[in-house]
């Protein structure tokens, strides 16, 4: 296939992995594509958006513009529209189009790590990582899900989204878990897994797992105190690495749900490229 480049936009941008990944991918693949990270704040979304290079085939974005894009392109895929998000466009040739693959990246990484149906799962945050999570947990056949906030106005639109999926659910503040049914799974989109008082966790990680939407810096807060409990701890980049590999079905296949060629391997070369075991359980 001919050379072709892909990149990442968000602000702050630096940080991201996603270079890593894609380009370990090609790699495997024997492609000669591009991926570069680009700077893009919401504000200059749209003009970088129609200005940008024809060499450009497809973008991973990282919020907010994952909700900006959608004003931008009309052809939305898979739970574009349920979630109200896109983190993958594609340029094909009858335009360009969106796709979320967020949700199949926490999909994988809690399946790779051994949840189970019918698990009761605590999901900290209300944001747009959450909706995905809880798209994951719909298609995980979750048993119960407690949407765990700070201010309960803020898990409106996930409780929506968790009636309109059939997720049975109830919201929580923080401060009021004393009682809220123990989990098998506690999963954390909250940005760096900062909390106040994040030992107040310890008695419930010595009975869950958890994953933690973050990665940089790690281990989080939360995350060590799991750690601690000596349980099963994830980071972000176990979801990153899944995401990112949904994204690549994208740009080389069309499709999200098309696997690759020799998928196992191209995986196991994108997680040796940030840091992360060939085999997801082996973390």
């Amino acid at each position: 296939m001919s050379s072709r480049r892909h990149e990442v936009w968000g602000a702050p941008i630096a940080h991201s992995q996603s270079p890593q990944l894609h380009r370990a991918a090609y790699a495997a693949l024997g492609l000669e594509w591009e991926y570069r990270r680009v700077e893009v704040d919401e504000a200059s979304l749209p003009i970088a958006f129609s200005t940008m290079d024809s060499v450009v085939q497809g973008l991973s974005l990282t919020m907010p513009l994952k909700e900006g894009i959608l004003e931008l392109v009309s052809d939305h895929r898979g739970p574009v529209d349920l979630l109200h998000a896109a983190n993958t466009v594609v340029k094909s040739e009858e335009g360009w189009w969106l796709d979320n693959t967020d949700w199949w990246g926490v999909k994988r990484a809690l399946e790779d790590h051994g949840m189970g149906e019918r698990s009761t799962v605590w999901l900290l945050g209300a944001g747009a990582t959450a909706r995905s999570v809880l798209y994951a947990l719909s298609q995980l056949s979750a048993g119960h899900v407690v949407l765990v906030v700070r201010d309960p106005a803020r898990a409106r639109v996930s409780s929506v989204l968790a009636q309109t999926l059939g997720v049975s659910h109830e919201t929580r503040v923080f401060d009021d878990l004393h009682s809220a049914p123990q989990p098998h799974w506690v999963v954390s989109t909250i940005p760096r897994g900062t909390i106040d008082h994040p030992e107040l966790f310890a008695d419930v990680a010595m009975g869950s797992e958890y994953l933690d939407a973050a990665y940089d810096p790690w281990p989080t807060p939360l995350a060590q105190v799991w750690a601690a409990a000596d349980r099963t701890t994830v980071s972000g980049l176990d979801m990153l690495a899944n995401q990112a590999l949904a994204q690549v079905r994208c740009f080389v296949m069309g499709d999200s749900s098309t696997p690759l060629p020799n998928e196992d391997s191209v995986l196991g070369d994108m997680r040796e490229a940030v840091g992360l075991t060939r085999a997801p359980r082996a973390n």
